[in-house]
């Protein structure tokens, strides 16, 4: 090889390497890992303990593994423990767990896992040390808080150089610094830090009961067997799905031999979504699960296999809702925002008032009325206008922070905040209800959240993740001096948790009450303060557009839900009631109207938001004008010939729905035909014969146009076009008939009058006398003596 060709050669191998792998760092520094080609992950599967408190074990010990996700082998991997000082806001819940590393401190050298890590493959680790400790490394924390946690690895992969591989970051909640078995019972480390209990927090639980909508798109009511996208809820009813947890945690932590003083159980309240409520509750009865990839009424289906599992689990629900607090959320988890934009009232009066009477109808209760729910999405100003056209209301929604992204942090406002005479805000901090989005097996970021706070959630581990969900569940509590005293816990509506995850939440609001750090307030508490703020207090409203951009439902599919919406009321108001069933026309397009809320639902992610909800949009559409091309009126396919002017119009009308209709007939009449208008016509299911009263006054063919139309002017179904044949000759007809009747009644007098007379009709003189004509003829025809008594001829001709 030529000196030019090597020089080449190691250019190349040079420029590959640079690109390829990050700058090289000793292994003692804390160097950014690569962005580019991800070498080594860490996975953490446990800390223990998850809550540190005075009475615990004081050694704290996070297990894990290192897996070699790139595409070489990885030599020298070594990992050490790093920790930051004690978050002080909750912003700082939030930043801490990306980006900048500067504020990690070592708590101890690297530790060498393993001297090569071939791809594919995994190394465990354990990593634990003291809380604090003199004589060994410890982590140095001497009071209570939240502390920052990192696992740094680091590594050398091939063709590269060593450096800072990646780490895994949590939040470790200490409530209670324990002593220090280790040291010496003079040492002043041993002492017992416990935590500031003199302004304990004002605590309130809002506990999910929901899920993402299930019920298939463009089923009217009455539409029978149940209809599902999918099966889902057949598992997340059974014993260890995700709806089952949720109960099953919330049932164990208020039951009175675990909570004895019933703390836990005045702090909680069950935020219930009504759509949730209606889909089981249907399954009761039997349904059917979509067995295709379209989501129309036509698809094919296979049957359900949730129907015993939804029977347990509503029963369990209504049993528990008796004896703890429960409250609506909007129906089907609406967004409030795009439902401003909608500008639908009746859709509204359905997502806020109506949702309460569900619950409670279903549940057989009385459920808490005058909070309005908003879990998952900001609470903008169109919001807020649609909130108070309502009524009163105190709406707990997430609340804003001031993070722009910079070192400069702060904490939420949780003060309740009047914005309009009808409408006071009870705000929960966004940063601990994006934490507790994060726990779970399936990781969210809430569309309130600002994009600043948002950090990526798929890396980390479930238990690194719900250990950051106890740390912000905790921090206001171990903050005293944060201000106001007040917390509500809001987590996501469709959360998603493990056994593990919800048990351990409520194991901290427990630890949080008992430890004297909170104090139950309940939900009516939360309304009765928001509703005492004065009325002339109110503040300027919030923006238009806070939040997540990508959370927020597009144009297209506002308005489309508008127009269907109001296409679907307007063909309500026309429908009736079944006597044979007893369906209302109401209740038989309710479902639809539902679907219009479930399009909005906020409980969907929002990458596919907008697509489903376009999806389930066209469904419901193409339902609402086949609903209106049921009504139609039947076509002859023949003409029709009107005996006289005054002959009807026969017509025969179709109704295909299972409700009475109120319709009106359009004739489109032509010069010279009159139809008599037959105000409104009660179409029952079926066929419907009429007779249409008509006047015509030409003779000729015509053509008539007939269509049906609502009270409103609606167009129903598709119109016909009659051919028509008069024979009427109008207003000629007419006076010839009556001059001929004339002249006949003329004539008849004067014969009468010459009768009365005597006299012979001078009509009659021209005439033979009717007695010479039958005297002329015998009656076998053969000619006789006149009257005059001339001799008639004979048979040969002579006389006789």
């Amino acid at each position: 090889m030529t000196p030019t060709a090597l020089l080449r050669l190691l250019a190349a191998l040079l420029l590959l390497t640079l690109t390829a792998v990050p700058l090289a760092v000793p292994p003692t520094t804390a160097a950014q890992p690569s962005t580019t080609t991800p070498f080594l992950q860490v996975r953490i599967d446990a800390v223990s303990p998850d809550v540190v408190t005075t009475t615990s074990e004081p050694v704290v010990t996070v297990t894990g593994a290192v897996l070699n996700v790139g595409d070489r082998a990885v030599r020298d991997v070594v990992v050490r423990l790093e920790d930051a000082a004690a978050v002080t806001t909750t912003t700082g819940l939030r930043t801490n767990l990306a980006g900048n590393v500067d504020q990690f401190e070592p708590v101890a050298d690297f530790v060498t896992l393993t001297p090569e890590l071939a791809r594919g493959q995994e190394v465990p680790f354990v990593l634990s040390y003291p809380l604090r400790s003199a004589q060994r490394p410890s982590l140095s924390i001497e009071e209570p808080g939240v502390y920052p946690v990192m696992v740094n690895v680091n590594g050398t992969p091939d063709y590269g150089a060593p450096a800072r591989l990646d780490d895994a970051r949590f939040l470790l909640p200490v409530l209670g610094v324990p002593p220090d078995p280790a040291a010496g019972s003079a040492d002043t480390v041993t002492a017992v830090e416990p935590p500031d209990t003199s302004r304990p927090v004002q605590l309130t639980v809002l506990w999910p009961i929901a899920d993402r909508p299930r019920l298939a798109a463009g089923a009217p009511g009455g539409a029978t067997p149940v209809r599902l996208i999918d099966d889902e809820l057949a598992t997340s009813l059974a014993p260890g799905g995700r709806l089952d947890t949720l109960l099953s945690a919330v049932e164990f932590a208020t039951r009175p031999e675990v909570d004895a003083d019933g703390r836990v159980r005045m702090a909680t309240c069950l935020a219930i979504d009504p759509d949730l409520l209606v889909t089981v509750n249907a399954m009761t009865g039997g349904y059917v699960v979509n067995d295709g990839p379209d989501a129309g009424p036509g698809t094919p289906t296979r049957p359900g296999t949730g129907q015993q599992a939804a029977v347990g689990w509503l029963n369990r629900l209504k049993e528990l809702a008796k004896r703890i607090c429960a409250a609506p959320t909007p129906y089907a988890q609406a967004d409030l925002d795009a439902l401003r934009r909608v500008g639908d009232p009746g859709l509204t009066n359905i997502a806020t008032n109506i949702a309460g009477d569900i619950v409670d109808q279903i549940l057989g209760i009385a459920s808490v009325r005058g909070a309005t729910l908003i879990a998952d999405g900001p609470l903008t100003g169109p919001a807020v206008r649609l909130l108070s056209a309502q009524g009163p209301t105190v709406a707990i929604a997430a609340g804003h922070t001031n993070a722009d992204g910079s070192d400069t942090a702060s904490t939420a406002d949780t003060a309740p905040v009047r914005y309009t005479p009808n409408l006071v805000a009870a705000p929960f901090d966004p940063a601990v209800g994006a934490a507790l989005a994060g726990a779970g097996a399936e990781p969210s970021t809430p569309g309130y959240l600002d994009p600043a706070l948002d950090i990526p959630l798929r890396p980390e581990s479930e238990a690194a993740r719900r250990q950051s969900a106890l740390g912000a569940l905790l921090w206001r509590g171990l903050n005293p001096d944060v201000a106001p005293r007040t917390q509500i816990v809001v987590p996501p509506l469709a959360w998603n948790l493990r056994p593990d995850d919800a048990g351990a939440m409520f194991s901290a609001v427990a630890t949080a009450i008992n430890a004297g750090l909170a104090q139950p307030r309940p939900l009516t508490a939360v309304i009765a303060e928001g509703n005492a703020v004065p009325p002339d207090e109110t503040s300027a409203l919030p923006g238009d557009e806070v939040g997540d951009p990508s959370a927020r439902f597009d144009d297209a599919v506002v308005s489309g839900i508008a127009a269907v919406t109001g296409r679907l009321w307007g063909l309500t108001s026309a429908l009736t009631t079944d006597a044979r069933t007893g369906l209302t026309g109401i209740g038989y397009t309710a479902p639809l109207r539902e679907d219009m809320l479930r399009a909005l639902s906020q409980s969907v992610p929002p990458d596919t938001r907008n697509g489903i909800a376009q999806q389930r949009l066209t469904t419901v559409g193409r339902t609402v004008d086949d609903m209106f091309n049921a009504v139609t009126i039947v076509n002859p396919g023949g003409s029709y010939t009107l005996a006289t002017e005054r002959s009807p119009l026969p017509l025969a009308l179709r109704n295909d729905l299972p409700v009475p209709i109120r319709v009106r007939l359009d004739v489109s009449a032509p010069p010279g035909m009159t139809v008599t208008d037959m105000g409104e016509i009660e179409l029952p299911p079926g066929f419907l014969p009429l007779r249409v009263p008509i006047e015509v006054h030409f003779t000729q063919r015509f053509a008539v146009d007939v269509s049906l139309r609502t009270a409103d002017g609606l167009p129903l179904g598709e119109s016909v076009r009659l051919s028509v044949h008069s024979n009427a000759y109008g207003k000629v007809l007419f006076f010839i008939t009556l001059s001929a009747g004339a002249v006949l009644v003329l004539l008849a007098g004067r014969r009468l009058w010459h009768r009365f007379r005597g006299q012979p009709d001078p009509a009659d003189l021209d005439r033979p006398d009717p007695l010479d004509v039958a005297l002329r003829y015998d009656d076998s025809g053969d000619p006789v003596l006149s009257r005059g008594g001339r001799d008639r001829p004979g048979r040969d001709g002579g006389a006789t």
